[in-house]
């Protein structure tokens, strides 16, 4: 059987990371609005209420043929749907890059497991909250996939999403012992449960670093933005730590052979 062509895994990869990013713009806005995330199951207008037809709901393609607008009312429609999109789109791609059609199971599960993390991301950003769908079902997941996959293979799964959530726990349950406050959330620890799974216990260091350094930097941003407290100001941590995560998940395994051999 000849090897499956390279240019129609990477058109089917976008294919479906654009269909995943239109079902993450869904959960997204249905969890942030207190709806049922099935029902209904045609993508309604935020604003109106009418029901969308299948050519707006196409990924990219449908914002552009309705210049951003609803059909019925005329209402913009936020850019977060094609980020949204657009970041589905481009997880897809890196993990083709990545794993190729030879590990298409990697890739598969990978590709679910990175457009959850956009999604809690987006959330995150806009309520500074984790649902616990994507937390803890990422976190089985990941547990579950790691049983038939070779990298990070169940051991290392396992001992990563327990050692990542009970840190997270401890510098949790340590920083409102010493500051009387909240300083990182509930929803943050149970991520790490997740990422841990999805990098195993060897690839948890860098997925850190990488989250403290991407923060690090945008919390500068933070800083200097109207109604700013200062150093007291709250970011929301997710994101950063999600894209630690992929970025490892991409990255890691060459980063690693560099530090060890360098």
């Amino acid at each position: 059987m000849d090897a499956f062509p390279l240019w129609l895994f990477f058109l089917i990869a976008g294919a479906v990371g654009l269909e995943l990013g239109g079902l993450a713009t869904i959960f997204i806005q249905r969890w942030i609005d207190e709806q049922p995330i099935c029902r209904p199951g045609r993508s309604l207008c935020p604003d109106c209420g009418c029901k969308l037809s299948w050519r707006d709901t196409i990924p990219l393609l449908g914002y552009f043929l309705l210049r951003g607008r609803c059909r019925h009312c005329g209402q913009p429609i936020g850019p977060q749907y094609v980020l949204v999109e657009l970041s589905c789109l481009a997880w897809a791609l890196a993990l083709a890059h990545r794993f190729g059609p030879d590990q298409w199971p990697a890739f598969a599960i990978f590709l679910v497991l990175g457009c959850m993390l956009v999604a809690g991301s987006f959330i995150d950003f806009e309520t500074m909250l984790l649902p616990d769908r994507i937390t803890l079902g990422g976190t089985g997941l990941a547990l579950a996939a790691s049983f038939v996959l070779a990298e990070p293979g169940w051991r290392d799964a396992v001992a990563g999403s327990v050692v990542g959530g009970a840190f997270f726990w401890v510098v949790q349950q340590g920083y409102r012992l010493w500051r009387k406050e909240e300083g990182l959330g509930t929803g943050d620890v149970k991520l790490m449960a997740m990422i841990g799974a999805m990098t195993g216990l060897t690839g948890l260091p860098l997925a850190v670093l990488a989250a403290a350094a991407t923060s690090s930097l945008a919390s500068l941003a933070y800083l200097f933005r109207s109604g700013s407290k200062g150093l007291r100001t709250r970011i929301p941590f997710g994101p950063f730590l999600a894209l630690g995560c992929m970025l490892t998940v991409l990255y890691g395994q060459p980063v690693m052979r560099w530090w060890l051999y360098h």
